[in-house]
């Protein structure tokens, strides 16, 4: 192996663990006027989600299909030694198919789930002044709200939302503990 390609591993698995630390922490805002949140895409729409309701992100892995009447439901994967039902975020939020989703974001601790998504962006912190009302909010699923990133608006996903629609299509009324 070349020195070059020692230095591109090492690089990669630094970046890597600097990820995956910004999981374990725990949360906290260092400066109230900023917003941790992580950025993707699905479909070639710029979308964010607060850190602080999910609990990580990780490459997809096998998912196997189950049979089932909710439509968003992949089926279920192994992750950290658990079957976790896996539903495709497109498809909660109303957009187009785009192909095979490649990551899988992380919820509920307790009652774990993952939405499956394309595009992975990285983390991101927004200044709250950047954070509007999305006027549009009647006619999409689950997005309030929007973010001015740079020089990209991103619709934020409203994930306990999300979470309590799915509850009530699977006919849970009890809310579980985010």
């Amino acid at each position: 192996m070349s020195k070059e390609m020692v230095l591109q591993l090492d690089r990669v698995t630094e970046l890597r663990r600097a990820f995956d630390r910004t999981f374990q922490l725990a949360y906290q805002i260092k400066n109230k006027d900023v917003e941790p949140m992580i950025a993707f895409r699905i479909a070639g729409v710029a979308l964010a989600v607060r850190v602080q309701h999910i609990t990580g992100v990780i490459k997809r892995g096998v998912i196997l299909p189950i049979p089932s009447i909710v439509p968003e439901l992949l089926g279920v994967a192994v992750v950290r030694g658990g079957l976790v039902p896996v539903f495709n975020l497109a498809a909660l939020l109303g957009l187009p198919p785009s192909g095979e989703p490649q990551w899988l974001m992380l919820l509920n601790r307790e009652s774990p789930i993952a939405f499956a998504f394309d595009g992975l962006e990285g983390r991101v912190e927004v200044q709250r002044a950047h954070l509007y009302v999305d006027e549009t909010a009647s006619r999409r699923k689950h997005i309030h709200q929007l973010a001015e990133i740079g020089s990209v608006v991103r619709a934020v996903i409203d994930v306990p939302g999300l979470m309590e629609a799915i509850r009530q299509g699977a006919g849970i009324t009890t809310p579980a503990k985010e």
